[in-house]
């Protein structure tokens, strides 16, 4: 108990107080040769191809959300495919080092984007017909002639329920990509 027990007499305060202040002073002296920053934000190095390989990780999050929200209609699968965009870029900048995109890079995750929010809005109708012909317990794959004429016949009654979220989900998509490119823009010019 000896050991952990520290004498507060004025000798160890003075050392204390003493190692402190030089503590300080090293700090500041550090603090004005790097500019005001006393650890330096490490600079990772840019790398575009695992900022791609990142960026294809959009096809199984937007088919995990496509199918989460699916569940309960197709206009709600279909609501969540434009967050594909966002997903592409947010990982590909993770993925290579760089934020905000630009470039040619842009092209990238705008591309995986844009091809797994068509291909979500395809796949997200059939699905959710296919469920609602499940329920109706109605026999066969979604392969089989039966869903396939159930299908036609739906899409041709609800065509007004299917033009107007893919028409939403597309202007969305643009002001994602808009904003995108903005601050794409915004980081390449200088005032």
């Amino acid at each position: 108990m000896s050991e952990m027990y520290t004498n507060p007499g004025p000798g160890n305060y003075a050392t204390a107080k003493g190692r402190m202040f030089e503590a300080e002073a090293q700090a500041k002296a550090t603090s004005a040769q790097i500019g005001g920053n006393i650890l330096p934000r490490p600079i990772r190095p840019y790398n575009y191809t695992r900022g791609v390989l990142f960026s294809l990780l959009t096809v199984p999050i937007a088919a995990i959300l496509v199918a989460a929200f699916g569940l309960n209609s197709p206009a709600a699968g279909v609501a969540t495919t434009p967050f594909a965009i966002a997903i592409a870029f947010s990982l590909f900048a993770y993925g290579s080092g760089r934020s905000p995109v630009v470039g040619r890079n842009f092209l990238v995750p705008s591309g995986i984007g844009l091809i797994t929010m068509i291909v979500g809005i395809l796949i997200s109708y059939p699905y959710s017909l296919y469920l609602s012909f499940i329920y109706e317990e109605r026999a066969g794959s979604i392969l089989s002639p039966a869903f396939a004429t159930y299908l036609t016949t739906r899409l041709s009654e609800d065509s007004g329920q299917i033009i107007i979220p893919i028409t939403v989900v597309s202007v969305i998509a643009a002001v994602i990509l808009f904003r995108k490119a903005r601050a794409a823009l915004a980081s390449t010019t200088t005032p």
